[in-house]
């Protein structure tokens, strides 16, 4: 338990030190409330975060297991609890509707209960940073719990490229969170200032950019018109969102020139592949189907940046009045499957669709030469049979997720289509397509059991629910 305790301490800690950029923000603005309030709320948990740390680090010990799985559970909901008392004091919520809109921020689901138009500015940084330190926990407890573990079957070959360890109790985790964290502040700032450069507000440039590396869906967004009223910053926009969406250690090969051939690099160019077919199809409706009054060029961009904004599970519509331009079914699919291992993407993962599909692949080929030895068969090999069980476990337990969400929320009124929409939009964090089967969502209809089983599905999804029952199981996992 100290080291639980260390753990979630550090969580306040690093939320306390981003909430500068918020109340920087609030001062410039002159909103003295909401400076009053972020500043107040950081002093709290600074003063917590260090007590607790330095009253806890002499007794912390190397977690087993179970612990590190627990770990991993307090750690997330340390984060929404802690962003949850802003939107209490400023923006006058209730505690659900709290709950909601910081699930939604640390998640990156980015769907708000205020309308964009009328969010302050200060509030607008805070749902970014916090979205933005929710990409970076993400990313860490990917290093530090599922890779390791290969929770769900995720990919480890090259985990040491952002990973530092000498031994199982020396796990270094500052000096791994700097390997993380440089990469990613560094493409945060990038796209800020390609954005700027692209006359997007500089404001608007540092919201979108954090938005973009942590794929959340929350963008201030233009007055009217598409997201930013500046193809060229849309473009830049969808160059981001893929970016957040691709693996991280992926990167580190890539920018090596480590052309070995492994997990992470078959998982990539299967990503960018079919990305890159869902963007020829795109087009290919925007030439072939009905016209419009935005013009070929417009209409295909428009299809091209959904299309790439729901297959990295940013979900961000290129045009708010006339919302997603993508057939629902195609939308369930390509949400479901979301983006890859170690990034911000929610879903199941390239890696998982790979994976089944290269073992359905070798059943069917058995079938026709029931004696051949095959590669990664799980029959002699049994490192693969440990990994396509931990895929199909992880598979089937996110179906009957869904399938208990769908039932939850046509329970709760909903027609079967947007049940499905919900829940789908829920488990992969993709705010969109929320919005488009709950229109009503930012105006304040909807009731207080979606909101809380869209944020309790969320966190549900995103903390990876192999390992709420690692954790609840304990050592027998």
């Amino acid at each position: 338990m100290p080291t639980i305790g260390v753990l979630a301490a550090g969580v306040l800690g690093v939320f306390a030190l981003s909430m500068m950029l918020p109340l920087l923000v609030a001062l410039l603005e002159g909103n003295f409330a909401a400076l009053e309030a972020l500043f107040l709320i950081a002093l709290g948990y600074g003063f917590l975060s260090v007590t607790a740390i330095l009253a806890l680090s002499p007794r912390a010990r190397p977690l087993n297991r179970a612990g590190v799985f627990t770990a991993a559970i307090v750690v997330w909901l340390s984060l929404i609890v802690a962003a949850m008392p802003v939107f209490m004091l400023v923006e006058g919520q209730g505690p659900i509707e709290a709950l909601f809109e910081a699930s939604s921020a640390a998640v990156t689901l980015g769907t708000t209960l205020v309308p964009p138009a009328e969010i302050a500015p200060s509030m607008a940084f805070y749902r970014g940073t916090t979205a933005w330190i929710g990409g970076l926990m993400t990313l860490a407890l990917a290093v530090y719990v599922l890779g390791p573990y290969q929770v769900g079957g995720m990919p480890n070959t090259n985990l040491r490229r952002v990973q530092h360890a000498q031994t199982e109790d020396d796990p270094r985790i500052l000096t791994t969170l700097r390997a993380i964290a440089a990469p990613y502040l560094g493409l945060t700032v990038l796209c800020a200032v390609l954005l700027i450069v692209m006359r997007v507000p500089a404001d608007t440039a540092v919201i979108t950019a954090m938005s973009m590396i942590s794929t959340n869906g929350f963008v201030p967004g233009a007055a009217e018109g598409t997201v930013l009223a500046n193809p060229a910053a849309e473009l830049v926009m969808l160059v981001f969102m893929v970016l957040g969406a691709t693996s991280i250690v992926w990167h580190k090969l890539v920018l090596a020139r480590d052309r070995t051939q492994s997990r992470e690099s078959a998982e990539g160019r299967l990503y960018l592949t079919a990305l890159g077919v869902l963007i020829a199809l795109a087009i290919a409706a925007a030439i072939f189907g009905p016209r419009n009054d935005h013009g070929l060029a417009d209409t295909a961009f428009r299809y091209v940046f959904d299309i790439v904004s729901i297959a990295t599970t940013t979900g961000i519509s290129h045009d708010r009045s006339l919302g997603l331009s993508i057939p629902f079914e195609v939308i369930l699919i390509v949400v479901f499957i979301g983006g890859c291992s170690y990034s911000t993407a929610g879903g199941i993962k390239a890696y998982s669709l790979l994976t089944m599909l290269r073992h359905v692949g070798n059943e069917l080929e058995r079938l026709v030469y029931p004696n051949a030895m095959l590669r990664d068969d799980v029959q002699y090999d049994e490192e693969q049979r440990a990994i396509a069980k931990a895929v199909w476990s992880a598979f089937f337990l996110a179906v009957l997720t869904l399938t208990i969400a769908i039932q939850i929320f046509a329970a709760q009124g909903y027609e079967l289509p947007a049940a499905m929409a919900l829940a789908t939009g829920a488990f992969s964090q993709v705010g969109n397509v929320l919005v488009s089967a709950a229109p009503d969502l930012a105006d304040g209809g909807v009731s207080s059991s979606t909101l809380l089983t869209i944020a309790i599905l969320g966190a549900v999804a995103r903390i990876e629910i192999l390992v709420l029952l690692a954790a609840l199981a304990g050592n027998r996992w």
